[in-house]
């Protein structure tokens, strides 16, 4: 009967224990990250009370994210790629979702590793990608389908926990970012074909000077970039292109303002005013 009693209080005292493991907080470190916790618009972290109780971005750990292109064009396929870290820390999550300028879900995740990744859907219709198992990984890799039409900028949003793996929310540490994903100016490039010989610019610039030209022939080309002024500011390209249409990217001048791109290419001749932000 003792022996009976025994086992009856061992076993009791075990499902006590998974019962509490799992009614925790140290559950949700390890496991996949709730949704809706990434710090984007009208979201919370997993840095607030009752959670990991720690300010976002208060201590020296990192977070970045990036995308394997600099731009997006419609149904194309992007790795992204989400690293945190923190010295001490041992154990590592995060949770991720991209939505456009009115704060809606775009685009399709996939996941290329199902072993540390995982994919929800929230009740807000997010889409969320997220650590599988909270471990020593810190860096996750993973795809973002974009949509089938240009939507213009979408934003991908991310928070992380550093953890000390000490199986509660004390001394862990939530950090967050975003980055801006722009859809490809060079993406209206087709629009060159209407013209033998064409020239199309991004405007305005904000970043770098992203310059499309069309030439029929085989020829030296000139690009070069004047103040309103009319002083050469620098010259950007002179070399032989191929016929064909060619996209370039250029650094913008240090002061911003309005600018003259000039083009040559043989007989052909086109100037257009940029406005530099």
């Amino acid at each position: 009967m003792k022996r009976k009693n025994l086992i009856t209080i061992i076993a009791t005292s075990a499902i006590a224990l998974i019962f509490v493991f799992l009614t925790t907080d140290s559950y949700t470190k390890i496991l996949q990250p709730p949704t809706i916790a990434t710090g984007a618009p009208s979201e919370n972290t997993c840095g607030k009370s009752g959670c990991h109780n720690t300010t976002p971005n208060s201590f020296s750990g990192t977070l970045d994210v990036s995308f394997n292109q600099p731009f997006y064009k419609p149904d194309s396929t992007y790795v992204v790629t989400v690293s945190t870290n923190e010295t001490g820390m041992t154990r590592f999550g995060f949770s991720s979702t991209m939505l456009d300028g009115s704060d809606v879900k775009q685009g399709i995740w996939s996941l290329s590793n199902v072993i540390n990744t995982s994919l929800q859907t929230a009740a807000n219709n997010r889409a969320y990608v997220g650590h599988k198992s909270a471990n020593t990984t810190n860096s996750w890799t993973f795809n973002w389908q974009a949509p089938s039409t240009n939507v213009g900028d979408v934003t991908i949003y991310v928070a992380s926990i550093c953890g000390n793996a000490n199986n509660s929310s004390s001394g862990d540490h939530c950090y967050t970012t975003s980055l801006v994903f722009q859809p490809d100016p060079f993406n209206a490039v087709s629009e060159l074909t209407k013209d033998k010989n064409s020239l199309l610019i991004q405007n305005p610039v904000t970043d770098k000077i992203f310059v499309s030209f069309r030439s029929s022939l085989s020829a030296n080309t000139k690009i070069e970039l004047f103040d309103m002024n009319g002083k050469m500011v620098s010259v950007l390209m002179n070399e032989e292109q191929a016929a064909g249409t060619h996209s370039k990217t250029f650094e913008k001048p240090s002061a911003p303002g309005m600018y003259f791109i000039d083009y040559s290419s043989g007989n052909n001749h086109d100037v257009k005013k940029i406005i530099v932000l």
